[in-house]
């Protein structure tokens, strides 16, 4: 099952938000993967995602794109999926989550 992204309107809020959330999900993502002790490559390669994907991730310019992407970096960083969703939860208004 896919996460569906819709477009904000592109307001200088609205592109304001999404970028502030962006990066508070990537220092969150960051901060897990130190506390795991894990490289930016190895962690990449546990979620089965590139490490130029997981760089920009952790730097707010890149989101996954499914719900299995989401699954499979929490599993990576050992993060229990209801706190990932939770994270998410708080995100996906300004990232446009439907």
């Amino acid at each position: 099952m896919s996460i569906m992204f819709s477009l904000l309107e592109p307001t200088p809020e609205n592109q304001y938000l999404e970028g502030v959330w962006s990066r508070f999900f990537g220092q969150f993502m960051q901060s897990g993967r130190e506390k795991a002790g894990l490289s930016v490559d190895h962690a990449a390669a546990l979620a089965s995602i590139d490490p130029g994907q997981w760089s920009a991730m952790e730097v707010g310019n890149w989101l996954p794109e499914t719900r299995q992407q989401f699954r499979s970096i929490a599993a990576a960083l050992n993060i229990e999926w209801s706190l990932m969703v939770s994270v998410v939860q708080m995100c996906s208004q300004a990232w446009g989550i439907k």
